[in-house]
């Protein structure tokens, strides 16, 4: 059913073997769909079930072996002889498409020329094809090419000009794709490959991780180009290093309320991540700027315009964050159909502003009046004006 479901689409798991020689990959990709089959988490439980091979061996087939030297004595070649086989047994619209226009209706056609099935009906069939030389003869194929008995693969795909096979498996339900994908990565460093094939491991696992990469980048650019408004707006590069420190301790929180909650971590996790840096630069901001307008307009000392800030500041804060927590409870419940595209998301929102907001109101202002050392040394002894000796 999943097979059916997902046709068209990237499988969650696809090794793709590259190699030109049939029965060396045929092996090959035998020996990686046993070691898949064989993958297991910590509790003896499999990692992937519908593990297959995309290509089907041992088809019955013809093989038509063409006598090179006899064939170049009357002026043929191999591909002359496939093309008039191909014609012969299934028509000539794949090599050279006949078209009709009806001088009547005007409406085009296309006719495909074959033989009658009496003549292509038995495999003995094939040897009496005649095949036409450039001088105008017809030469039976007997004559120049061996047709013999085998069996292979129903059809050969090709990637990069290459011959490819793909082991295709889904993730077992209660797995996660990374888990999944990190333990066929190393099934692939364990199963050696042949002389000539590679083995690459692509499908959905490798889509999740170039968005792991895309939004790894994605979140440093947002958090430099925060840091670089905060900058200007502060003038100073200290007060926005000490609002977003709280933003990598936030970041435990998501972890911690995924892990809580059995929840893995996704590309919607991640874009819950992003989101978070938003909203608790937000509440970081509400408190250092107003202890700056604190210590400028009244003049208070760095500790009393810390405190007071706090105090001013927790409501806003506190409401800011409880409003955001409380609009993501029935996302993060997973209510409604398709809530549970977004559940992962609304977790992480709600697990990193929930720790993140205590390190604002408690650790940052400790940072701020840290920091404010380092902005205004105090004066050394040495440095003390002396006392001037003037006559009085």
């Amino acid at each position: 059913m999943k097979r059916i479901l997902n046709f068209g689409s990237a499988a969650p798991i696809d090794v793709e073997i590259l190699g030109y020689d049939l029965e060396q990959g045929a092996q090959y990709a035998g020996a990686v769909h046993a070691a898949m089959r064989n993958l297991a988490d910590k509790d003896g439980k499999p990692l992937l079930t519908d593990v297959q091979i995309s290509r089907e061996e041992n088809y019955p087939q013809l093989d038509v072996q063409v006598d090179r030297e006899k064939a170049g004595r009357l002026g043929l070649t191999e591909s002359d002889v496939a093309q008039t086989v191909l014609t012969s047994l299934t028509g000539s619209s794949q090599i050279q498409p006949t078209q009709f226009t009806d001088p009547v209706s005007g409406n085009e056609y296309f006719i495909n020329v074959r033989m009658e099935d009496r003549f292509r009906s038995h495999i003995d069939d094939v040897t009496d094809i005649s095949v036409r030389s450039p001088s105008g003869a017809l030469v039976p194929l007997a004559s120049i090419a061996k047709v013999t008995r085998s069996s292979g693969p129903v059809l050969i795909t090709r990637k990069y000009l290459q011959r490819i096979v793909d082991v295709t498996a889904n993730v077992a339900p209660g797995k996660d794709l990374g888990a999944a994908a990190a333990a066929v990565e190393r099934t692939l460093r364990d199963v050696r490959a042949p002389e000539g094939f590679t083995a690459t491991l692509s499908g959905q696992a490798q889509a999740q991780k170039d968005a792991f990469s895309g939004l790894s980048l994605a979140a440093l650019m947002a958090i430099a180009l925060v840091y670089m408004v905060l900058a200007s707006q502060f003038r100073s590069l200290l007060d926005p290093l000490v609002i977003m420190f709280s933003v990598p301790l936030g970041i435990s929180g998501v972890f911690l309320m995924l892990w809580i909650t059995g929840t893995t971590l996704s590309v919607n996790s991640f874009m819950g991540i992003i989101m978070m840096v938003g909203i608790v630069v937000s509440n970081g901001v509400l408190l250092v700027d107003f202890a700056n307008v604190l210590r400028e307009r009244d003049g208070l000392d760095i500790v009393s315009a810390v405190v007071r800030a706090g105090r001013t500041r927790l409501r806003p804060i506190l409401m800011t964050t409880i409003a955001t927590i409380v609009g993501l409870v029935p996302m993060a419940l997973g209510i409604g159909e398709g809530s549970e595209t977004n559940l992962p998301l609304a977790r992480a929102v709600i697990g990193g502003l929930t720790v993140s907001t205590f390190f604002t109101l408690f650790l940052v202002p400790a940072l701020y009046s840290i920091a404010d050392r380092w902005r205004r040394p105090q004066p050394k002894e040495d440095d003390q004006p002396e006392a001037a000796h003037a006559p009085a």
